[in-house]
């Protein structure tokens, strides 16, 4: 920007037109209860106390979040019916003083080059587009303003703070709780994972939560709550919202303040959600990320190994094979209380350290896993196998039998034909450790595994995946030889 603002009052600051009408209660937050989404969204429960008269009042709860939105608004309360609401967004900020004051007469403010002296003059503010004023002076029309600007009053229209404005009838003059609650954007969280390998089964595992607050407002001592999985939200439409929110509010009503103390975060099934309740309150800060510790679990029990997708295919009379296949590590833990989990974890990144034969932590990858319940499995991907690696080929292509299914008069028929391939796998582990290395061996349905000198399956998890466990010791090689025998249809034109 080319100027400065410099804004004179002509009274106290406090004395904005909202501020000053001695009939317009402004409640205080007493309890903050706040339900946060892990898709940018959260239900805020503000918990205040106002003093109500007979009849018709005019309340202004400030403070809301400036990424409210305003038509899920709920105000509750006991012998109360709330009649209008408002959502004043329109701040205390200098572009909008500026914009506000547009038609009227502002002081101005320039430094005289030659002088260093500052020059004061009258201009009427015409036009303020993008930041810049266009001022007309008895002399004419300024449009590149190099000054500063004086307003002598605020605009009316403006607050401090984000406002909810709102016209309350009360059968009675009375203290009364009275319960705000809405949906705001801009607040998330998500999980971390920290895994510490301890020995060839173990590691410890701790959970922390980071709490992301752009929402334009901070939560000042607030019980906090946080719900894994995604709510559906619909555009331009929240009846069926309103209710949820209307059930929710009850429930802050009635809610007393926790004492504070030190808990574990039991997780709870919620409708088709899981909900974590933090034990104890804290104060997320506008633009602030908050880590609090959700999951603190010792001598979880997992399992490594390598695995490799096999690149060979059987397809007619050709031969295939692959050269320095290193596998892929993975690891593998059972969320039951066997392994010493079984909990609801939400999903998060989980990211992997291991101490060197120096005793030095190095990290060892990371990967990230959706929610995952109680007594599910979890396959996480680190990266590559360096000492481990694999070389196959299929050694020879046999034709087992062949049958004229059709014979197109002789011209093009068409053939059944069975065919057996050879093949032969060497797994050479160059490390100073046992080495679990799964291969898997995609086949189609018309394929079956003859002759394997090593006993393998099919996968559990996919019928057209034929896989083999193979323990590799250290510093040492194995060979995995059998056939694949496919039948397959062809059309042989002459």
């Amino acid at each position: 920007m080319s100027f400065k603002f410099a804004v004179a009052f002509s009274f106290f600051l406090f004395s904005m037109p909202l501020m000053a009408q001695e009939n317009i209660e402004k409640p205080a937050s007493k309890n903050i209860e706040i339900s946060i989404y892990n898709n940018n969204l959260a239900l805020v429960k503000d918990l205040r106390q106002a003093s109500l008269k007979e009849g018709l009042n005019d309340v202004a709860f400030e403070g809301v979040a400036s990424s409210i939105k305003p038509e899920s608004v709920i105000i509750l309360g006991d012998e109360i019916h709330v009649l209008e609401q408002n959502y004043d967004y329109a701040l205390l900020t200098p572009y909008n003083i500026a914009e506000k004051s547009v038609g009227q007469m502002v002081k101005t403010l320039r430094i005289n080059p030659a002088t260093g002296k500052q020059v004061l003059d009258e201009a009427k503010l015409i036009s303020y587009q993008n930041g810049e004023p266009i001022l007309e002076f008895s002399y004419g029309i300024e449009t590149n303003f190099d000054g500063r600007l004086v307003f002598e009053k605020m605009p009316e229209s403006l607050m401090q703070k984000p406002t909810l404005a709102a016209k309350i009838s009360s059968r009675e003059r009375a203290f009364k709780e009275l319960t705000l609650a809405y949906l705001t954007n801009g607040i998330s969280w998500k999980t971390n994972y920290v895994a510490s390998i301890i020995d060839e089964t173990t590691l410890d595992l701790a959970g922390w939560v980071s709490i992301n607050n752009n929402s334009g407002v901070s939560y000042e001592n607030a019980k906090v709550q946080l719900i894994a999985g995604e709510v559906n939200e619909v555009s331009g439409y929240q009846r069926a919202t309103r209710g949820m929110l209307v059930k929710a509010a009850n429930f802050a009503v009635a809610d007393e303040m926790e004492a504070d103390g030190a808990m574990s975060v039991a997780p709870e099934s919620f409708n088709a959600y899981q909900l974590y309740t933090l034990p104890n309150r804290t104060t997320i800060n506008n633009n602030q990320t908050k880590q609090i510790s959700l999951i603190e679990k010792s001598d979880v029990k997992y399992q490594k190994e390598g695995r490799v997708r096999s690149p060979l295919y059987f397809d007619g009379e050709y031969a295939a094979n692959f050269e320095k296949v290193h596998p892929a590590v993975y690891y593998l833990l059972i969320n039951d209380e066997a392994s010493n989990l079984g909990i609801p974890l939400p999903q998060g990144v989980f990211r992997f350290y291991e101490n060197d034969l120096q005793g030095n932590m190095q990290f060892i990858g990371e990967n990230s896993i959706s929610e995952t319940a109680k007594g599910e499995e979890i396959e996480l991907e680190l990266g590559k196998m360096f000492d481990v690696f694999l070389n196959g080929k299929v050694s020879n292509v046999r034709k087992i039998s062949e049958e004229v299914i059709n014979d197109a008069n002789g011209k093009c028929p068409r053939l059944k034909i069975v065919r057996a391939y050879d093949v032969q796998v060497v797994l050479t582990n160059g490390g100073d450790k046992e080495t679990m290395v799964v291969f898997k061996q995609p086949l189609s349905a018309r394929t079956q595994i003859l002759n394997e000198n090593i006993k393998g399956e099919v996968s559990k998890k996919n019928v057209n995946e034929y896989q083999w466990r193979i323990l590799l010791d250290a510093d040492s090689a194995q060979t995995l030889t059998f056939t694949a025998q496919t039948t397959r249809e062809e059309t042989r034109c002459r």
